[in-house]
């Protein structure tokens, strides 16, 4: 593409094309680059109303780079990183990716934090470490090289996203989790076009009494509304700064709507190595690593009727 043609290619069918799984890394990096650029020129026809709208006329990838992109997508894990800072845009990127998932209703139950500099990393490093050693002592399970770990992967992640899902009330919990769920794999593959490491941890988000809340309520004990899947602990609400509840501005004249938060754990990103090339930091090389699934016929995984 020439540069004199920028100005008129709309920036999502540079996005599409940046979703090839075929692409080299360098040609990822290009197309990303040129969808920041271009976005901020199309900005003003792309908004309506105050709200975003995707332009649906472009042509869609081809079902083959679709697949490959998905395919390519790996969970790399914080011990891998480099340590090195990644660029914000990667970043805003996943996010863009992330509000293009279906949700019922429209209801767009996403709510992210991002933890960036390293002082936010570094508190929220020690908040889970202390969440492990709460949580395992009380079991007599309590590793040392565990609650190291949390600290440093906190340290060697870029950036650190809380994942949470904003409950209104307009449809059933699990229906938002599932939705956030969608958004959180939209991120995963952004981050497996740009070549970097994501990881989803769902570490500190799980009430440790959560079995002896159930035995005293019905309603937790209650699985229909998804109420029960997960209860965050106080602390965790307390660490990420939203209330159990809040009040949200009423249409009509309706009452103040009740919202809650409810976190799904955290993703990780960061610049990665191969951690089994070599024992030294400084030579190792990135290699994008292999997977494997079963296919769909084994154990009777799909039926076709």
């Amino acid at each position: 593409m020439s540069r004199s043609s920028t100005k008129t290619t709309s920036p999502v069918t540079l996005t599409l094309l940046a979703f090839s799984g075929v692409c080299t890394l360098a040609g990822f990096k290009y197309l990303t680059s040129k969808i920041r650029s271009s976005s901020s020129s199309t900005q003003k026809d792309e908004i309506t109303d105050g709200k975003c709208e995707a332009d649906a006329s472009s042509s869609p990838p081809s079902p083959q780079d679709t697949l490959a992109l998905i395919q390519k997508r790996r969970s790399i894990f914080p011990k891998q990183y480099t340590g090195s800072s990644l660029p914000r845009s990667i970043i805003q990127d996943m996010l863009e990716a992330a509000r293009w998932a279906p949700s019922h209703h429209l209801t767009e139950p996403w709510h992210f934090v991002v933890f960036e500099s390293t002082d936010a990393r570094t508190k929220l490093g020690s908040f889970l470490a202390q969440r492990y050693k709460v949580e395992s002592t009380s079991k007599n399970k309590f590793s040392q090289a565990k609650f190291d770990k949390k600290l440093k992967n906190a340290q060697k992640a870029s950036h650190i996203v809380s994942i949470c899902v904003r409950l209104d009330g307009k449809c059933p919990v699990v229906e938002e989790i599932c939705s956030v769920s969608m958004a959180v794999q939209n991120m995963l593959l952004m981050a497996a076009a740009y070549d970097v490491g994501a990881y989803w941890s769902s570490s500190g988000v799980y009430d440790p009494n959560v079995e002896k809340l159930k035995s005293l309520s019905p309603l937790l004990s209650n699985d229909n509304n998804g109420s029960s899947m997960i209860i965050n602990p106080a602390e965790l609400k307390e660490f990420l700064k939203y209330p159990s509840s809040s009040s949200a501005p009423s249409t009509g004249d309706e009452a103040a709507q009740s919202i809650d938060y409810l976190c799904l754990g955290w993703m990780f990103v960061g610049e990665f190595y191969d951690t089994s090339s070599t024992t030294d930091d400084s030579t190792k090389k990135k290699k994008w690593p292999t997977s494997r699934r079963k296919p769909l016929e084994e154990d009777n995984r799909v039926e076709w009727k």
